[in-house]
């Protein structure tokens, strides 16, 4: 296995880990023991849990940024961007426990790296979600506010879903699609 996969394999163990026990709960051991090696090899590739916890961070930017890559605001339509929001909390819900935890970990950073990685991704979704939009509405400052909604909408939603598997989500989407497709039919007849 190269010095690359070791790594990737590490990273992958980590972001396991801290989903299930939280950041904080995490050893390197268990990271270890996750990845079948022993710590001290992940001592070798990470000076601490710190960078593992970054690494972990950048790992799933870059996975998620491939979902959109490629893809402009006529491309991909807000509506198939609701769909696959809606059914990652259902298909991947570690990602939203992941997104939790970074965000817990990013407030309690006051001024330091985790808050301004908590910022990054809330900047990247609140863009993500804009750019779309604003071939859909007349005024780019209301596709960033309306932006900022959905992204509130969507972890709240997920939260809900997790922690709540009786839930309807669906009907919430539903609902959530239909309020969207109304406020974008009456700013452009404005």
């Amino acid at each position: 296995m190269s010095k690359q996969d070791k790594r990737k394999q590490l990273i992958d163990a980590a972001y396991n880990v801290f989903v299930e026990k939280g950041y904080l709960n995490a050893s390197i051991k268990d990271i270890a023991n996750e990845a079948s090696i022993t710590p001290g090899l992940v001592h070798y590739y990470f000076k601490n849990k710190e960078e593992l916890l970054h690494s972990v961070q950048e790992e799933v930017q870059t996975q998620y940024q491939k979902l959109y890559d490629g893809h402009t605001g006529e491309s991909i339509s807000p509506l198939e961007v609701l769909h696959e929001i809606k059914t990652r909390v259902e298909k991947d819900p570690d990602w939203y426990r992941w997104r939790y935890e970074i965000y817990s970990l990013g407030i309690k950073d006051k001024g330091g790296d985790l808050e301004k990685q908590v910022e990054s991704i809330l900047d990247n979704g609140r863009e993500s979600l804009s750019n779309p939009l604003q071939q859909m509405v007349k005024s780019s400052r209301d596709a960033t506010a309306l932006a900022s909604i959905l992204l509130a909408c969507f972890d709240g939603l997920a939260l809900q879903k997790i922690v709540n598997d009786k839930f309807d989500i669906d009907h919430s989407y539903k609902l959530l699609t239909e309020l969207v497709e109304i406020y974008i039919n009456n700013s452009n007849s404005d």
